[in-house]
C-alpha cells in the first residue's frame, strides 16, 4: 500500500512539473519560452515574472481568464458609442495585433475550458470581426453618409446584445447542461435580430419617408405590436432612415415574418 501511495505521490509530481514546463507562453505571439525569461526571442516582448498560463489558470475562474485576455475589446467599444471617429480608424491596427495574440494565448488554454468559456471566447471573437467590418465601412469614402450612419447603428445594437452575453460571466454562476444550452440559443438568437429583411410591397414609409421595394431593413426593437424598423442604405442627410411600423403592416410589406417575434424574447439563464 505504502508503495503504491508513493508511486502515485511521484506521478502526480512528474505530471505537475512536466505541466509548469510546458505552460509558460510569451503573452505577445503565444511561443513556448523559458520559465525565466524576461522576453521573448521570437517577438521580443518583455515578459511579466512567472506568467505562466498554468499559473494564471490556477489563481483565476476560466471565465475571468477570458474577460481578461479580451478586455482591450470591451474598452475599444466605448470609442464608438462616444463617435470618436479618430481614434475608431486610429486604434484598429493596435486592436488587430491584441487580437492576434489574444487569440494564440487562447488556443494555448482552449482545451482546458469548459465549454461556456469557450463559448464566452466565440462571442468576443464575433465582437472583434464586427469592429472590423465598421472601421472597414468607416474608411470608405464612397459609402453614402446616411447608410454609414445605419451601419454604424446596426453594429451599436449588435454590441449591446453581444455585451448582454458577456455580462452574465461577470459574476459566478452555475453553469449547468441547462444553462449551457440557453446560452447557445441566446447566441443563436442575435444573428436572427440582427438580420435584414426587403421591401417586397411597392413602398413603405417610415416617418414620412418612403422607402422602395427591394430596400434593406433592420428591426432594431420591438415593443408590443410596433416594431423600430431601420433602412439599412442610402438616405438624403447623415442619418439613417427609421420609424414605427405595427407587425401586421411589416409582414404584409417586408419579408420579415411573425414568428420572428421570438427571436426578441429574452432567455435568461436557470439560477
Amino acid at each position: 500500500m505504502k508503495n503504491n501511495r508513493f508511486a502515485a505521490l511521484i506521478l502526480i509530481l512528474l505530471l505537475g512539473s512536466s505541466i509548469e514546463s510546458e505552460a509558460k507562453v510569451c503573452i505577445g505571439c503565444g511561443s513556448q519560452i523559458p520559465d525565466n525569461a524576461n522576453y521573448c526571442m521570437t517577438c521580443m516582448t518583455p515578459q511579466p515574472q512567472n506568467a505562466t498560463v498554468g499559473q494564471q489558470s490556477l489563481q483565476k475562474e476560466p471565465r475571468e481568464v477570458i474577460l481578461d485576455m479580451f478586455h482591450f475589446l470591451d474598452d475599444y467599444e466605448g470609442y464608438f458609442y462616444n463617435l470618436q471617429y479618430l481614434n475608431i480608424l486610429g486604434k484598429m491596427p493596435e486592436i488587430k495585433t491584441m487580437f492576434q495574440n489574444a487569440s494564440m494565448r487562447y488556443k494555448n488554454i482552449e482545451k482546458m475550458l469548459p465549454e461556456e468559456c469557450r463559448l464566452l471566447a466565440n462571442i468576443y471573437a464575433a465582437k472583434y470581426q464586427l469592429f472590423e467590418g465598421i472601421t472597414n465601412v468607416m474608411k470608405s469614402l464612397r459609402v453614402d453618409s446616411g447608410y454609414r450612419g445605419a451601419i454604424l447603428k446596426s453594429s451599436l445594437v449588435t454590441m449591446g446584445y453581444y455585451n448582454n452575453i458577456i455580462n452574465q460571466f461577470r459574476v459566478p454562476r452555475r453553469w449547468t447542461v441547462e444553462n449551457i444550452n440557453i446560452l447557445k440559443k441566446q447566441m443563436e438568437n442575435v444573428n436572427k435580430r440582427v438580420q435584414k429583411y426587403n421591401v417586397t410591397s411597392k413602398y413603405i414609409t417610415l416617418d414620412d419617408n418612403k422607402i422602395p421595394k427591394g430596400q434593406p431593413v433592420m428591426i432594431i426593437s420591438i415593443n408590443g405590436k410596433n416594431a423600430r424598423v431601420m433602412v439599412m442604405g442610402p438616405s438624403m442627410t447623415n442619418d439613417p432612415i427609421e420609424g414605427n411600423m405595427s407587425l401586421t403592416n411589416l409582414e404584409k410589406r417586408t419579408t420579415w415574418k411573425k414568428e420572428n417575434i421570438f427571436f426578441f424574447e429574452d432567455i435568461p439563464l436557470k439560477d
